[in-house]
């Protein structure tokens, strides 16, 4: 039995990384997947990567920084029926630049891609929800955003500012059976933390220290988000709401220095 039958899901920032992965995962349990992402050619990639798999998929272009981009993008996802039931806003970039050394453009690209996107999504697709009944809508926070790191500003900034967001949606959709939740991974073995590790010198070498360091003694596992989403999509999540999961081993549990 799949679990997303009969409602359309929208992965933002679908394209690459833990977007990716649920996009596949969402389609494999029945939902029709619209890949949103400003990468065109990559979010095509993985709709005809579903659709070739047994699924549907379509991939639509959108910058997430853009209202125009965002209404059309959810307008079109609204047209192929037969409801907009879930909403995954993982759009995301990281800066690794101390707050002295910041720059004020990428102060402001990462609060617009991190924090404004998801507003402009949710702002898009959640009158959608509440026209077909209800949804579910899952914002891609990051332990960052529970606890923060040196060389981290902007990032930690933008997933702070979005966990209160994801709690004020909550209760301010809660009567029109919305619910709005967020996910919050540590590093994984796909995503953000590979591409910027990737630049490392000795990548692997990094790779393991931060596995090292979390109380599991590992990097998460996409499949493992992937679980966290389709639970906070389905029915089985239907009383939760305003909720931040940590998915993270336990890192967010205890102080980091």
């Amino acid at each position: 039995m799949t679990m997303l039958e009969d409602r359309v899901a929208i992965v933002v920032g679908g394209a690459s990384g833990l977007g990716d992965a649920i996009a596949r995962r969402f389609a494999k349990e029945g939902a029709t997947v619209v890949v949103a992402d400003i990468d065109e050619p990559g979010a095509k990639v993985v709709a005809d990567a579903i659709v070739a798999d047994g699924g549907n998929g379509i991939a639509v272009p959108c910058d997430v920084t853009k209202s125009a981009d965002v209404n059309a993008m959810v307008e079109e996802a609204a047209s192929i029926g037969p409801r907009i039931g879930v909403l995954v806003c993982s759009a995301a970039v990281e800066s690794l630049v101390p707050i002295v050394d910041l720059s004020d453009e990428d102060w402001q690209r990462v609060l617009d891609i991190d924090l404004k996107g998801p507003f402009l999504c949710m702002k898009a697709a959640i009158p959608h929800m509440v026209k077909g009944g209800g949804g579910s809508v899952i914002n891609m926070g990051s332990t960052l955003g529970l606890i923060v790191a040196p060389g981290h500003p902007a990032y930690c900034a933008a997933k702070g500012g979005l966990v209160n967001l994801t709690k004020q949606a909550a209760i301010e959709h809660a009567p029109d059976k919305v619910r709005i939740n967020m996910i919050a991974p540590s590093a994984t073995t796909t995503g953000l933390f590979m591409k910027h590790s990737a630049q490392a010198p000795d990548p692997e070498k990094l790779r393991a220290q931060i596995g090292a360091m979390n109380p599991m003694k590992r990097l998460g596992d996409p499949e493992e988000v992937c679980d966290a989403a389709v639970f906070l999509a389905s029915d089985m999540s239907t009383y939760l709401s305003g909720s931040v999961l940590p998915l993270d081993g336990g890192m967010a549990a205890r102080r980091i220095v």
